[in-house]
């Protein structure tokens, strides 16, 4: 193939703000221009700007709801963390009403968006040797092996979300993209050949990048990044979803990716964040810090509007934001007392709280001696925040009439010192995509499915964490099945909103018991009383939504090469 038609909208914005050395007559050509392959790849610099648009699809806090971008929502709005309130992103309550088909749904842009990328390195990869090394500044020949790295990582990091929503979908390793000029539709690959294709280019990569970058080029990814997305690559088959007999053997390959993955970043200078600074918490400081040493890879750029629309999205109208997604009541009631205990363990017919005695919780004072994650996540009534309580009564600062609220509000990767009317106090942020706190949770989750009951080991990987939040150790002697338990939990709420929850109920089969339920919202009336009212009812059909459909265009092009997913 002599030429590529490839759109580059985004890519003179990635060169001109991270790698200035971008030959200009290449970047200056219109979008719809067809690029000589020969030139691409005669020149190292030009090379480099070809493949830093595969960053372009790397996830980020929101997804769009299109391909456009014109608007976004956060996963946690599909599952049990949060709830979706703002209009024009409502297509994502298609997930929790059950509305969704193989014509139209939430993500439906993902499967030919993650093609494109996939494709764009399998031009790279076959083009590579053309390149040259001639080049000042840096080691060409380390420059040129970093990039080659890096396309073997992304290719692997693609295929993986593609089979995270998908399952077993079609591996292509040659430049050519379903439904293109030059189509080619292969059947789905069988999920154990699909899983070793992206072991394959994920061992390819490991020994091609450093484990850390420099600022200047801040956002790629490293040889630890590569590490951990196998260590989540291969849980991810040991679950459930993907292993439904059981077969030990992938817990064990599990557990060892996960521990590998957490001795060689703990070598390589990552650590948990522990400490306090600068008035932050040792745990927001993770989300709010572009140089973490917890963080083991974050995106490339930052997220929608240099990062101020979360802050905009997440905060109340009185504040200046959108108010467009909060966090559920049944999302806060899964928050431990500082007892250890969760504080609630149901709601009676009327509504009212079932309280676990054992909590030490106070229904008239709801938000006291809660997990430390809990006040660095959640804003509640009463909550201080820019310099005054946070207000949900009628009348309130916070309250509103527009539509039914949840009345609680996202603090998570939201600054406190952007002011939303005059723009002062902002910051960029960029959304962290592994860190060193979900490999612990992996290599407890993966080693406890092993063993025939827990050791000191999974006690340790999850009690570092609650130490952290202020929290006792767990209980010693625990089986197997509440360690599973506790386990799980503590990944709801250690993860929470950053893209897990929806993937994690799905791969344990549990989404048919979570999203398929009502869900509760917090009512503070002007008095102070305060109630649970009933926000919505989730829909969940266990016979076909734990995959997405593939796009039905898809399925009719291929000649029936393409097998629908079942139930779709």
């Amino acid at each position: 193939m002599k030429t590529i038609y490839q759109y580059l909208s985004g890519l003179s914005a990635l060169c001109v703000l991270l790698f200035a050395g971008c030959e200009q007559d290449y970047l200056e050509r219109s979008p719809s221009d067809i690029i000589d392959e020969e030139k691409v790849f005669s020149n190292l610099n030009n090379a480099e700007a070809f493949l830093n648009n595969a960053y372009r699809e790397v996830p980020q806090l929101v997804y769009r709801t299109t391909n456009s971008g014109s608007s976004y929502f956060n996963l946690g709005s599909a599952t049990d963390e949060s709830a979706q309130m703002w209009g024009h992103a409502l297509s994502v309550m298609d997930f929790n009403n059950g509305n969704w088909n193989s014509v139209s749904f939430p993500l439906f842009w993902t499967w030919p968006a993650y093609y494109q990328s996939i494709r764009r390195i399998n031009i790279f990869l076959k083009n590579y040797d053309r390149i040259p090394e001639e080049v000042s500044g840096q080691s060409a020949s380390v420059r040129k092996q970093r990039l080659l790295g890096e396309a073997y990582a992304l290719r692997a990091y693609y295929y993986f979300l593609l089979y995270t929503m998908w399952g077993e979908v079609p591996v292509l390793t040659d430049p050519l993209l379903p439904g293109g000029s030059e189509s080619v539709y292969l059947p789905r690959k069988p999920l154990p050949e699909l899983i070793d294709q992206i072991d394959a280019d994920l061992r390819a990569a490991e020994g091609l990048l450093p484990p850390s970058h420099p600022d200047s080029d801040f956002g790629r990814i490293t040889s630890v990044a590569v590490k951990a997305i196998r260590a989540r690559l291969l849980l991810y088959f040991a679950s459930p979803l993907s292993n439904p007999e059981g077969d030990a053997a992938r817990w064990e390959r599990a557990e060892e990716a996960a521990w590998e993955t957490i001795q060689d970043a703990e070598e390589n200078g990552y650590a948990l964040s522990l400490t306090d600074n600068g008035g932050r918490k040792a745990y927001e400081r993770i989300f709010l810090e572009m140089r973490n040493p917890e963080t083991l890879w974050s995106s490339f750029g930052p997220f929608e509007g240099n990062g101020s629309y979360w802050d905009f999205w997440a905060s109340s109208l009185g504040q200046g934001g959108w108010y467009g997604e909060g966090p559920l009541q049944d999302f806060v009631d899964a928050y431990e007392t500082k007892a250890g205990e969760l504080p609630v363990l149901g709601y009676a017919p009327d509504g009212t709280q079932i309280v676990n005695p054992a909590s030490g919780y106070d229904p008239q004072r709801p938000f006291e001696n809660r997990d430390d994650r809990f006040y660095q996540t959640v804003l509640y009534h009463g909550a201080m925040w820019k310099g005054r309580p946070v207000n949900v009564a009628p009348g309130g600062m916070d309250y509103s009439t527009d539509k039914p609220r949840v009345n609680y509000f996202w603090r998570k990767y939201t600054l406190e010192d952007h002011n939303l009317y005059t723009g002062t106090g902002m910051a960029e942020r960029r959304f962290v995509l592994f860190r060193l706190s979900e490999l612990y949770l992996n290599y407890a989750e993966a080693r406890n499915e092993r063993l025939g009951a827990p050791d000191d080991a999974i006690y340790d990987a999850v009690n570092v964490l609650r130490r952290r939040a202020g929290l006792p150790n767990l209980p010693a002697g625990l089986s197997k099945e509440s360690m599973r338990e506790r386990i799980r939990h503590e990944r709801k709420i250690e993860l929470a909103m950053e893209n897990h929850r929806f993937f994690d109920v799905r791969r344990w089969q549990i989404a048919e018991v979570v999203d398929n339920r009502a869900v509760r919202r917090i009512n503070v009336s002007a008095a102070g009383d305060i109630t649970y009212p009933v926000w919505g009812n989730r829909v969940f059909d266990r016979t076909k939504h734990y995959l997405f459909p593939i796009p039905q265009l898809e399925v009719e092009k291929s000649g029936g090469v393409l097998i629908q997913n079942p139930g779709w």
